[in-house]
């Protein structure tokens, strides 16, 4: 795999959050997205440094029920959020064999949401 890309945007179409990798790096995007001029980062998490051991249909974004938080899934595992409300940001580091670190409060508002399928704590 070299490449891999995938966003969801929120549905005031203000934020995305935006997963990029490019066949070396890869990190977990918080985007402005208002207008052409003036799209950018807000903020950052990087994800994975080296070769990738996931495919791109194992990597989805998700919006928590009240959009107040964006998630980055890699098989069905919460690796990386921010949380718009607070500016904070959480996770990253991705590894294959490893557990997610994330706070159980931030896992549990996407775990609400998708019926408890995609928990990011063990």
């Amino acid at each position: 795999m070299t490449e891999v890309f995938d966003s969801a945007v929120r549905s005031a179409g203000d934020l995305a959050g935006v997963y990029e990798y490019d066949g070396d790096t890869s990190y977990f995007y918080l985007y402005d997205t208002r207008s052409e001029d003036t799209r950018k980062v807000i903020a950052a998490i990087p994800v994975l440094a080296g070769p990738s051991d996931f495919e791109e249909e194992d990597v989805a974004i998700r919006w928590d029920s009240t959009e107040g938080k964006v998630g980055l899934f890699i098989r069905e595992r919460l690796w990386a959020a921010f949380d718009i409300e607070t500016g904070a940001k959480y996770g990253g580091n991705y590894c294959a064999h490893g557990n997610p670190e994330m706070p159980v409060e931030i896992a549990e508002a996407f775990e609400t949401e998708f019926g408890g399928e995609f928990g990011g704590h063990p």
